[in-house]
């Protein structure tokens, strides 16, 4: 059998530990398969050792996660899923995994390597079989939380994107290597347990060069691209490019596949996981091949990077669009709870919904309404507020929420002037317009971070945004002083903040000095007072108030030493730089218990 792609491992929520059971650590592991049928799994079995050779665990049941069959022949397959839970013990272990066959149990697998595409010989090396064994799967200690590897941007826009790259994956080598080593400490788990990917984890930008007919489709005059009808068979063939592309980027031993295979992994996608500026393209968004496009993409990232599709023939139709199924968003929710601390990530999904609506208001200038996140969004994520706040651990234990808004709340600001095109028109440019700072979506973002206050003292936790996609690291903070999110267990303390954490790219080239200058000239990143008795400002990493060096961010929460009931754990945000050595920590605290009786 062939080896199309993986292992890729998936991170799951970690229910709070029963005291009556054992504490356990658990995840998914997918392989991509040349198989032909979704409805007979594979007479696999894996297997986990620990450092000295001895078998921990074994799994046999295997389920269908994506079936891919349908694809055409170099591309086809199915994306098998097996469920992993292992057995904590009172300190970290390394563990290595392989997949064996029930008749020749200890004996490796060996997988077979499939060629290079003809049309694309040079897009992938040719592996020979070789036994498929991983090393240095990490399991926490007993009631320990994750330690958290961030990133985003993983790849370029443009051939000319990656030839400026002396070690494109210079960065992925290094977080490996730190996966790899154990501290110094004995204290702190050694490697990354959960690894968080926020937005732009793929860029198929490569696709309108390498599809003839999308080439030319791109070419075409504007009013022709809003109407002309999807021909048959392109869907698929869209579909089967993606599908390819991940096989493409994520496949081979550099780059983030050897992290993949190490480190469950958590995603959110953004416009590059699409092309570049979807929802913001205004009208186009409507039309058949930009809609088909979105479906394709859709349905490659719910089959590689959710790590499950459920419905692999049915198309994917962007959210709140007024069309059948049109509820389809990837916000998510996840919680890593210990005994002592609860540690939620929520996954923003800023794509899905983004778009432009034309508001009747019964007069002869029709107003227009820009959304980021759509309405059955903006459900999804109050009704996990409220089920987080009515919690039995609310006010009882450290809490954590770890917010990825693959877009920075707080960044750049350009004035609406830099946002109308040339011309004489009112069309706003699409890079501008993808960003909250955008004048566009300023009501909005403003909602979101009510909310986020609202939650930090509703629920007694602490609220840490991450974010990307801006190609250079950043600090901010958002205070507020309104006196509905101010906790009474504070004390006299005036005001409440929570900490933005931009972390960009890990690939893709950070933007030249000249253009960033430029940038910088056109812009505002002083403090910002918003409506609520809030206030933005931009604070520096290291020296500078961006970094403008390629990075990526190591997140570890930490317990208090000693058995203090006043000490709560604090969470560690460190960035790790191409180029630069910053040793600054950004260190956020949950808020005191509320007094009792």
């Amino acid at each position: 059998m062939k080896l199309l792609l993986g292992p890729i491992l998936y991170a799951r929520a970690q229910a709070t530990p029963d005291p009556k059971s054992h504490d356990v650590w658990s995840f998914f592991v997918n392989v991509f398969l040349d198989s032909t049928s979704g409805k007979k799994p594979p007479a696999l079995r894996l297997c986990f050792r620990d450092a000295k050779g001895k078998r921990v665990a074994a799994f046999d049941e295997v389920k269908a996660a994506a079936d891919l069959t349908a694809l055409p022949k170099d591309t086809r397959g199915v994306v098998w899923r097996w469920e992993v839970i292992l057995p904590r013990t009172d300190v970290a272990q390394r563990l290595s995994y392989h997949f064996e066959s029930p008749d020749t149990p200890g004996v490796p697998v060996t997988f077979e390597r499939p060629q290079p595409r003809a049309d694309r010989p040079w897009s992938s090396k040719v592996i020979p079989p070789e036994p498929l064994v991983v090393s240095d799967v990490v399991v926490p200690a007993k009631g320990v939380s994750p330690n958290i590897a961030f990133f985003s941007c993983n790849g370029a826009s443009r051939a000319s994107d990656w030839s400026n790259l002396a070690q494109p994956f210079a960065l992925w080598e290094r977080m490996l290597q730190q996966h790899q080593q154990d501290p110094a400490d004995p204290a702190k788990t050694p490697g990354f347990q959960l690894l968080l990917g926020g937005g732009d984890q793929l860029y198929a930008d490569s696709l309108h060069n390498t599809m003839d007919v999308l080439n030319a489709f791109m070419k075409l005059p504007r009013s022709e691209r809003l109407k002309l009808p999807v021909p048959d068979g392109l869907s698929e063939k869209l579909f089967a490019e993606y599908v390819w592309l991940y096989r493409e980027r994520w496949g081979g031993s550099q780059g983030i596949a050897p992290v993949l295979r190490r480190v469950p992994g958590l995603f959110m996608w953004d416009d590059h996981d699409i092309f570049d500026g979807w929802g913001s393209h205004e009208e186009l968004q409507q039309a058949p091949w930009y809609r088909a496009l979105y479906s394709a993409a859709a349905r490659a990232f719910e089959a590689f990077q959710r790590g499950f599709l459920e419905q692999p023939a049915k198309a994917r139709e962007p959210d709140d669009r007024g069309v059948v199924n049109s509820a389809q968003h990837y916000f998510q929710t996840f919680c890593f709870s210990t005994v002592d601390c609860d540690l939620d990530v929520v996954l923003l999904d800023l794509r899905s919904g983004r778009t432009s609506r034309v508001m009747d208001t019964g007069d002869a200038h029709p107003q227009t309404e820009f959304t980021v996140m759509s309405r059955s969004q903006w459900d999804a994520f109050d009704a996990w507020r409220e089920e987080h706040r009515q919690r039995p651990e609310n006010g009882k234990k450290a809490r954590h929420v770890l917010v990825v808004s693959s877009v920075p709340l707080v960044h750049l600001r350009f004035g609406p002037a830099m946002e109308r095109m040339s011309g004489g028109g009112i069309e706003l440019r699409d890079d501008l317009l993808d960003q909250w700072e955008s004048s566009v979506h300023r009501g909005e973002r403003t909602r979101l971070l009510m909310n986020l206050f609202s939650l930090a003292k509703k629920s007694y936790c602490a609220v840490t945004v991450l974010s990307g996609d801006v190609h250079v690291g950043a600090r901010a903070r958002v205070r507020s002083r309104n006196p509905d999110h101010l906790v009474p267990a504070l004390g006299t303390v005036g005001e409440v903040f929570i900490e933005q954490a931009t972390s960009s790219p890990i690939v893709h080239p950070p933007p030249g000095w000249l253009a960033f200058k430029g940038m910088l000239a056109l812009s505002e990143d002083s403090r910002e007072d918003l409506p609520g008795f809030l206030q933005t400002e931009l604070l520096p990493v290291g020296k500078d108030l961006y970094l403008r060096d390629r990075n990526w961010l190591s997140i570890r929460l930490e317990r208090p030493k000693h058995r203090d009931t006043t000490a709560r754990p604090k969470l560690w945000v460190k960035w790790i730089a191409e180029k630069e050595n910053l040793p600054m920590e950004v260190v956020v605290e949950p808020p005191p218990f509320p007094a009792v009786g």
